[in-house]
């Protein structure tokens, strides 16, 4: 088995950004893209729930840290994860692939409802650091997605990654052949310019 290789890349942000809001107009939770050294490259946050674990509780950085593990994971070993969060949602976290052997990065998407059970939700409260009612209040706020459209949108994750990673892929090729070309176009200016010296 051949190694796989890690490549930072610069990520177009216009145009991973569109896919996330597309996936989360079906999912409305929340997708997060990491580059390969597993910085965020780009997070839409559609949920309430996700939003006050995120952004309000007293431990903000649960979240960002178990997606971070689990996007490492994903890009370490060229495969997909999936697993609960500490906020009591599934989250799939895909590599996305510059080719069969090249990693540039990973993509993580919650697909699952809040608990809607008031005891799980305060045990949740209790570990971020929040106020248990304004939990319960986001839980409530947080429409269920129902179980058919959860499968889709599982499916619909591992589309859209594969979609980010042949965008992406191809922007990487583009942008290297357009610096081959401007080299190549120097070095002949500089050989036109040596020519004309002499």
């Amino acid at each position: 088995m051949e190694p796989i290789r890690r490549l930072k890349i610069d990520f177009e942000k216009e145009l991973i950004s569109p896919i996330q809001l597309y996936l989360m107009s079906i999912l409305n939770t929340c997708d997060v893209v990491y580059d390969v050294d597993g910085e965020v490259v780009g997070e839409v946050n559609a949920s309430s729930y996700c939003k006050t674990l995120r952004f309000v509780s007293g431990r903000k950085d649960l979240c960002l840290t178990y997606s971070r593990e689990l996007a490492k994971s994903a890009i370490q070993f060229k495969k997909p994860f999936e697993d609960v969060c500490p906020g009591g949602l599934t989250m799939l976290s895909l590599p996305l692939c510059l080719d069969e052997k090249t990693v540039i990065g990973a993509h993580c998407v919650t697909i699952s409802n809040p608990l809607r059970s008031k005891f799980s939700v305060y045990d949740i409260a209790a570990q971020f650091q929040v106020d248990a009612r304004i939990l319960w209040d986001a839980v409530k706020k947080t429409p269920a997605i129902p179980r058919p459209i959860l499968k889709i949108a599982h499916e619909q994750a591992i589309l859209t990654t594969e979609l980010m990673s042949k965008t992406m892929g191809r922007m990487h090729i583009l942008k290297q052949s357009e610096a081959a070309m401007a080299k190549k176009y120097h070095e002949a200016e500089e050989i036109f310019k040596n020519h004309k010296d002499k």
